[in-house]
Order: structure tokens, then sequence, then C-alpha cells
């Protein structure tokens, strides 16, 4: 009888002692982030990259702790900012409110396609061995069949792209009717995926324009790169509280985005070679905090997360739109969705461009 008077008394003390480490743990962190919030963030950077280098060359615990305290730092002022940013857009901006939405949907979307890609990984890569074998023992193309595809494409390009339509439409659902609880389980199994990064970096500002196309297919007819860059409008998207995989968003801005390309510009000293190989946490002092590459011209670097929503063109009434999305730093898709009932469904995916 004793011993059972005793255990809830036990529980509630292990549980007021966790509560008590709690609230002196935040109290410590808000104390240093005071101690710190004077300091420049390129110093509180250049010093948790210092402590980084150190801690790589002997190992020292302490020395990544440091590391982790200036680092820390610097993301709890990154998202004090994106907060801030967040909250310049309106609540009643209709625009922003759809553009918002739109993101989550590609970003629901383009996690399960990612698990499929995982899952489909031996299938795919057995296919892709048969079908090198195939080319090594073809000893000749007959070109006349490739030349006579070309003609049936210029005959009726409406009935060739109805056809590859239908083939993406199936894949789409395929991918769609994964569940994403499933998948982010999956997700957080393969170590080199980038949504394992603890924030998703967004950046707010994108262009789309308002067409005449009256359904999906006027709206599949039009070529991005075809359209003049005076047709474009620039607009502001609202910010996401957090992804469908729970990161939290920072916002990169003005502010940020050449403070970062000048922190990596100082420190990370790679050929051009270098630079265009591109290999899972290539950067870890960055990891698994945000994503960086760099960028294909020049010396600057890429922060934003993907995928990323480049341009996005709208039919007439607003309830149909066609995306054009950057899934990884050399390659993209377009997204074609729907809004019924006041909510944005997917209703096609294209594998796109490739740099």
């Amino acid at each position: 009888m004793m011993k059972m008077c005793w255990l809830p008394v036990l529980l509630m003390a292990m549980f007021l002692c966790g509560c008590s480490q709690s609230n002196e743990d935040e109290v410590r962190k808000a104390k240093r982030f005071e101690a710190l919030k004077g300091l420049p963030l390129d110093t509180v950077l250049t010093r948790a990259f210092k402590f980084y280098e150190r801690f790589q060359a002997t190992g020292d615990t302490l020395l990544r702790d440091s590391m982790n305290d200036y680092r820390d730092h610097f993301f709890a002022r990154w998202e004090l900012s994106s907060d801030s940013l967040c909250g310049t857009v309106a609540p009643d901006d209709s625009l922003a409110a759809e553009l918002r939405d739109i993101y989550e949907v590609v970003l629901e979307f383009n996690a399960k396609r990612m698990y499929r890609y995982i899952l489909d990984r031996e299938k795919r890569e057995a296919f892709e061995n048969t079908v090198y074998e195939t080319i090594k023992n073809t000893k000749h193309i007959d070109i006349t069949d490739v030349l006579a595809d070309i003609e049936k494409w210029k005959e009726n390009p409406d009935s060739i792209r109805a056809l590859h339509n239908q083939r993406d439409s199936v894949e789409s659902a395929d991918i769609w009717s994964i569940p994403l609880e499933e998948t982010l389980a999956g997700l957080k199994n393969d170590s080199n995926n980038v949504l394992n990064r603890v924030y998703f970096v967004q950046t707010m500002d994108l262009v789309y324009m308002d067409t005449s196309a009256s359904d999906m297919n006027d709206l599949d007819r039009i070529n991005f790169f075809d359209i003049e860059q005076k047709a474009w409008k620039k607009v502001k998207s609202a910010c996401l509280n957090k992804t469908p995989m729970n990161q939290q968003v920072l916002v990169l801005n003005d502010d940020y985005e050449p403070l970062l390309n000048n922190f990596m510009k100082a420190n990370i000293h790679e050929s051009r070679r270098e630079r265009n190989t591109l290999l899972p946490n290539k950067y870890p002092f960055w990891y698994p905090m945000i994503s960086v590459v760099p960028c294909h011209s020049g010396d600057d670097f890429y922060f934003n997360s993907f995928p990323t929503i480049w341009s996005v063109v709208f039919n007439k009434t607003h309830d149909m739109v066609m995306l054009n999305v950057g899934e990884s730093f050399n390659n993209g898709g377009y997204y074609y969705l729907s809004k019924k009932n006041g909510k944005w469904k997917l209703v096609m995916h294209k594998h796109g461009w490739v740099s």
C-alpha cells in the first residue's frame, strides 16, 4: 500500500524536476541571446566557422558546442527577421494567400515524388542497366523512325500532347495517393534527403501573369520561355508557417542573401570543378540546418530550399494555374493545379528542364 502511495509522489517530483530543468534551459538561452544580439551577424557566423574549423582539426566536442552556440544564435535572429517579414503581408491579400496555398500543394507533392523515387530505386536501376545494355549492343539506330515521330508531332501536336498528358496525369495521381505520414517516415530514413534540413528557406518574391487561357489545355500550350520579361508581374507570396515536413520556414530577404554569399565566398575556397560536383552534405558546416549549393555561373551560392516556384501562370478566373518549379539545383518540372470548392489540388506534374 505504501509503495502505491509513493509512486504518484515520485512521478510528480520527476515531472517538476523536468519542468524546472526546461525552464532553466530557456532562461539560459534567453540570457545568451541578449549577450550576443549586439554582435553583427557576419561576426556571429565568422566565430561559428572558426570553432567549426578547429573542431574539424581536433575533434574536441567543446569546440563543436561553441560552434553550435554561435550558429544557433544566427538562426534565432533569422527566425525573428522572417517572422517580422511574414507579418508585412496583408491578411486580406488574396493573391498572396493563394500563392501560399499553392506552394503547400507543391511541397507535399514534391515530398511524395522524392519518396516514390526512393521506393523505385531498385526497379529503376535495373531498368537503366537494361537500357544501357540495349544501347551498347545496338550497332545502328534507324534515323527514319526518329524522323517519322517528329513528323507525327508536326502533323498533330495536340494529339501527341494529349497522350503525354494522360500518362503524366496517371503518374501524378499514383504519386499523390501515397500517404503523407508514410512519405515523411520514409524520407527521414534517407540521410541524403534535402527535406531532412531543420529549416526551409523561402523567397517571397516571384513573378506571375494572368492569361486569356480558358482551360487546362490552353494553359498547357503556353511556353514559359517564350513569354517576354515585361509581361511578368512581380508579387510577394505569403510566408508559410511550417512546411508539410514540419520544417521551420526562413525568408531569404535582401539582407540575408548578400550576407550568406559573402560568408561563403570568404570561407569556402574550391575550384570550378569542385563547385560543379554536388555531393550530399557538401558544406557540412551548415548541416543539418539549411541546404546550400553553388550557382552554375559566377561565384555566388544558392540558399533557397527546393522546390522553388520560379513563375506562375493563371487562367482567366484564377481557378487554374501552371507553375515552373525548380526541383533541385539543376532540374525542374511543371505543376498544373485546379481550384475546387476553395481548395487547390494537383492535376498533373510534368518532368521539365535540366540544366
